[in-house]
């Protein structure tokens, strides 16, 4: 923990990302970035309203409640601006970019490794 989940429409690939994202994250007061994990999740289909742009990449970034919100409000605005740079000019048409920070319960949550 945390998670950056990056949904993404299926016909654009955001993989290269990932890394700065799981970067800036990481440089972020109260992050372990031991504890970081960064993934795409393409949709296997996606219909957009009509209007609204022909793709979608969504940003999920779970974290352990606890952090201040003006900590939150740092990683939105920190994580939102690594992938609005990154993306400017490489998407192959106009794509929704959203992200939301979410607090994960800390007493329901289980960590641990498996070998």
């Amino acid at each position: 923990m945390p998670h950056i989940q990056v949904d993404h429409s299926p016909d654009f690939d955001p993989s290269p990302l990932l890394p700065l994202l799981t970067t800036e994250l990481s440089a972020i007061e109260s992050v372990d970035p031991a504890a970081v994990k960064a993934y795409c999740r393409p949709a296997a289909a996606f219909s957009p309203g009509t209007g609204a742009p022909k793709g979608f990449i969504h940003l999920s970034v779970c974290v352990l409640a606890g952090r201040p919100g003006s900590v939150l409000a740092q990683m939105a605005d920190r994580l939102d601006s690594v992938a609005r740079t990154y993306l400017a000019g490489r998407v192959p048409y106009p794509m929704s970019l959203t992200l939301e920070i979410r607090e994960m319960d800390p007493q329901t949550y289980r960590k641990g490794a498996v070998h």
